[in-house]
C-alpha cells in the first residue's frame, strides 16, 4: 500500500497496535471489607452493591462476627 505523505507518523497510524499486558490486582485480605468483591482494586462507591444482594448480606454481617 502505498503512503500519501513521507510522514513517518503515517506509517505508525497504519500498524495495528499491540496488546498490553493486564497487571494483576492483588486479592483484598480475608477480614477486609472488600474480601471476595470483584471489583477490588477500582474505586469503591459506598453503599456497596454487596450490602444490597439479598443472598450476600447476611454472610457479611456472619463474616464480621
Amino acid at each position: 500500500m502505498k503512503h500519501f505523505t513521507r510522514n513517518p507518523l503515517e506509517r505508525m497510524m497504519m500498524q495495528t497496535p499491540k496488546p498490553q499486558q493486564e497487571q494483576e490486582i492483588p486479592a483484598a485480605p480475608k477480614g477486609h471489607r472488600c474480601y471476595g468483591c470483584g471489583r477490588y482494586g477500582e474505586p469503591c462507591v459506598l453503599p456497596c452493591y454487596r450490602d444490597r444482594l439479598p443472598d450476600t448480606a447476611g454472610k457479611r454481617d456472619e463474616a464480621e462476627l
